[in-house]
């Protein structure tokens, strides 16, 4: 039915046949007020009925004010009604992903819905990488006195808000002090750059623009400076978003650590010319950043397929869906020697099977492999109760210690593995880049 009775109708009744009853026995003004009540609740009825009448032509226009992770994402529904029927109580509700934490407006509540009019509401939700869906709006009406209410109807559809990894500039800078210091960044070429690659002796043909005065003058032989010419590697990231990836406090799950780190790395390659590609999957489908592509047009591709991890909720498919996005990963490989960094946790056997397999396929085609496990640590959880963050701690330490107990073993069939810290992980990706890049052969 699409309108319901609600525990306040039957003491309204009996008041009424009460009343009636008075009426027969003492006075007919008695009598005259029991039809009177009898005559509102009908009228109440046939009022919860034009209120269901009109959720079901309510409109909702959804607008979204989004940052990177961290900041604020505001997201307002307008709720519009064409009719000139008031809707003077409706109850609402807001669905909205369960990883996302409200932090401005109320997620339930009571509104008025003016005739032809409209009606904003705000909701303010922490800030957190990856797409997420929010809505419908749920919407229940009663009549003014709350004898009857309408069934719940859905009003709008559900829509997506997408949010941002943060790049994390200090970590691009020490990424940046690291290599030139140790000498890693140094695998270049001779050819068109900015930094001095070689000087050697002059040749017929080449521009006096580079010639080497101070050699000229010191030594009195013409010689011209080289630049050099950044190689680059071609470098896949291919990251886990499925449901074991989402465990662990706000911010700090591991899949979030790996976009973040990503972000970061990404944002440094792209400026040391790499070629750079990415591919996030989830329970709900395989996202690929299109062709390989350098500098910030390879960034702004990886960057906004980043945004595309998503909790879908449901615990069943990881496996699968792995699967499949390791085999859209090889379709789209160039020939070239890649680099694949897979971020995921080895949690099952099948996925272990399938890391494997894939692993010696992508080797026997000439490409570099490596298993990203981040290493999560306890952090300090203030806005958890005591019990919940030992409980959470105990947990923490059993999922960590499976999960290096299975990239142990996948080590030992020779499979490459990365397990540590999300502190330590852009070093020892820009280490593992850096280190199979082609190195300058003098002319």
């Amino acid at each position: 039915m699409a309108v319901a009775r609600t525990q306040r109708l039957i003491p309204y009744l009996l008041v009424a046949a009460f009343t009636a009853l008075l009426g027969v026995l003492l006075s007919a003004q008695l009598a005259a007020l029991s039809v009177v009540l009898l005559s509102v609740a009908v009228l109440m009825r046939y009022y919860a009925e034009l209120c269901y009448y009109v959720l079901q032509r309510l409109t909702v226009s959804p607008s979204v004010r989004a940052s990177t992770e961290g900041g604020d994402v505001v997201v307002e529904l307008e709720v519009v009604n064409p009719t000139a029927v008031p809707v003077v109580a409706a109850e609402f509700s807001l669905l909205y992903s369960e990883v996302l934490r409200l932090s401005g407006g109320s997620r339930a509540g009571v509104l008025v819905v003016p005739p032809r009019g409209r009606v904003r509401l705000r909701f303010t939700f922490k800030g957190r990488a990856g797409t997420h869906r929010v809505g419908p709006l749920k919407l229940v009406a009663r009549d003014l006195l709350g004898l009857f209410r309408t069934e719940e109807v859905e009003v709008g559809r559900a829509f997506e808000v997408r949010v941002y990894p943060s790049v994390e500039e200090a970590v691009v800078r020490r990424l940046w002090l690291y290599t030139r210091s140790s000498g890693l960044a140094k695998s270049g070429r001779a050819g068109e750059g900015v930094e001095l690659y070689s000087i050697r002796d002059y040749q017929p043909g080449d521009e006096l623009r580079r010639l080497a005065w101070r050699v000229l003058a010191s030594q009195g032989r013409p010689a011209v400076k080289e630049f050099e010419m950044e190689s680059y590697q071609h470098v896949l990231f291919v990251i886990d978003s499925t449901r074991d990836m989402w465990f662990g406090p706000y911010w700090q799950t591991p899949v979030e650590h790996g976009v973040r780190v990503v972000a970061s790395v990404a944002r440094y390659l792209a400026r040391r010319g790499y070629t750079l590609s990415a591919v996030v999957f989830s329970e709900r489908g395989v996202y690929l950043s299109g062709r390989p592509a350098t500098g910030v047009q390879g960034f702004r591709r990886v960057y906004s397929t980043l945004a595309r991890i998503e909790y879908s909720g449901s615990g069943t498919g990881g496996d699968e869906v792995l699967e499949k996005a390791l085999e859209v990963a090889y379709a789209h490989l160039p020939r070239e020697r890649t680099v694949v960094f897979l971020f995921t946790r080895p949690a099952s056997t099948v996925r272990e099977d399938t890391i494997i397999r894939w692993f010696r396929i992508l080797e026997s085609s000439g490409h570099v492999a490596y298993l990203i496990t981040p290493v999560i640590t306890s952090y300090e959880l203030a806005d958890l109760p005591p019990w919940a963050q030992k409980l959470y701690r105990v947990k923490l330490f059993e999922s960590t210690s499976a999960d290096l107990e299975r990239v142990s073993r996948l080590r030992k069939l020779g499979i490459r593995t990365v397990a540590v810290g999300p502190a330590d992980l852009p070093q020892r990706i820009v280490s593992i880049v850096e280190s199979l890049a082609p190195r300058a052969v003098p002319l």
